[in-house]
């Protein structure tokens, strides 16, 4: 998990996301969450440790990762590193990187992600801070 958040809210976000992404026609869906199978470790090199996504998910033959983001306050490197490992995967893939956000942060979550070296696409949930 990537947030501070509460492992129910994280749990919940999970199974939206799960559902919303078989209604668009994703398969191989996999969740580090209980109940589903975890994703692979995205590494740089055979030396590191690597990073387990929070979703991924294959569509058309691209491989797409989510990362849910609920934090207030985030710590630049920690996230910059992150997020440009699992998006050079998803573009590696033919797919794409999504911050999985609640829309009450997108402002912050947009002005941050600015000064950080990854573009990552966003999507937006309602009712969830």
């Amino acid at each position: 998990m990537s947030g501070n958040s509460s492992p129910l809210i994280y749990e919940s976000i999970v199974q939206l996301m799960i559902d919303h992404l078989k209604q668009q026609g994703f398969t191989s869906l996999k969740a580090n969450s209980q109940g589903f199978v975890t994703p692979g470790k995205v590494r740089w090199d055979e030396e590191d440790d690597g990073v387990i996504p929070d979703i991924t998910g294959e569509h058309k033959g691209s491989v797409y990762v989510f990362e849910i983001e609920t934090r207030d306050d985030l710590e630049p490197k920690k996230v910059e590193d992150r997020w440009r490992l699992l998006s050079v995967y998803a573009k590696r893939h033919q797919g794409k990187f999504y911050l999985v956000i609640p829309e009450t942060k997108a402002d912050y979550l947009k002005d941050f992600v600015e000064d950080l070296n990854v573009q990552p696409e966003f999507l937006k949930l309602k009712g969830i801070d």
